[in-house]
């Protein structure tokens, strides 16, 4: 969606754009001068795996990462961050808590310590490299189906933005509707105990549609309360793409006010 139409729907300009790539590919020069040219930040999201690959894939185990079999492609990615040079944020191997990527702690023999090592490895590449950059640890919030995260923080000298994933994904099939404060508030807690200072971002959010156009609308609302509540928040990337549910907040008419009003009351807060 273009910028300015988003513009027009949500009655604010955003200040992030969430980018996503993986280990195998190369920078998207293009794409993130286009958003640096429209004064938003641009967030990285680099994933370490073969997408369309499944959720095995031993040669992007965490041992494969610690034990430097991808040095060569996090290399190549620094320097082409610290070449481009301007101001970023770089997500790395999010949603470790969740069973569903080759990084994922439990699948195969993935360990949070392993994980541990494997930012660690990422982040001294980048940070020697690539100065520009800004480092973001995104776990998915603690839900059916997911774990804990405390064992995969890797500390706050190598991390500069705490993040966090959530979906509602509704009745969809193996799932129940969540509330945005069952969703959150647990883990946006545990983020803040974790680190005291680092800002949180909410680096990917959405909503799958309910039994009424309403129930959307009502479960936006009270995720802008659950912003609200918390001091440390300090913005959100909502997932704006009609994927395994329609996650957009555009998706009915009602729903795009309940986000309109509800971020026009976030801003002023």
């Amino acid at each position: 969606m273009p910028i300015d139409q988003l513009t027009a729907l949500t009655g604010a300009k955003p200040d992030y754009l969430h980018v996503y790539a993986s280990l195998r590919d190369s920078l998207p020069v293009q794409t993130l001068d286009a958003v640096r040219e429209q004064q938003i930040a641009p967030m990285l999201t680099l994933e370490p795996w073969r997408p369309g690959g499944g959720t095995v894939q031993p040669e992007y185990s965490l041992a494969a990462l610690v034990e430097g079999r991808h040095d060569a492609d996090l290399t190549r990615w620094a320097d082409q961050l610290g070449s481009w040079g301007h101001h970023i944020l770089l997500r790395f191997a999010q949603e470790m808590n969740g069973p569903w990527y080759p990084w994922s702690i439990g699948v195969g023999r993935n360990t949070e310590s392993e994980y541990r090592a494997a930012w660690s490895r990422m982040h001294r590449i980048v940070r020697e490299m690539a100065p520009n950059v800004r480092f973001v640890w995104a776990p998915n919030a603690i839900t059916e189906g997911t774990s804990d995260f405390g064992g995969c923080y890797p500390g706050a000298d190598e991390v500069d933005y705490l993040g966090l994933d959530g979906y509602n994904f509704g009745a969809s099939p193996g799932h129940t509707w969540q509330s945005a404060d069952k969703l959150f508030s647990r883990s946006i807690a545990e983020l803040e105990r974790l680190d005291p200072l680092l800002p949180i971002l909410v680096t990917e959010v959405g909503c799958a549609e309910g039994e009424t156009p309403e129930s959307k609308a009502a479960w936006i609302r009270d995720f802008f309360a659950v912003m609200e509540n918390s001091q440390r928040i300090e913005g959100f990337l909502w997932f704006q793409m009609d994927k395994e549910c329609d996650w957009r907040f555009n998706s009915t008419p009602t729903s795009t006010q309940a986000f309109r009003d509800g971020l026009a009351g976030w801003i002023r807060s």
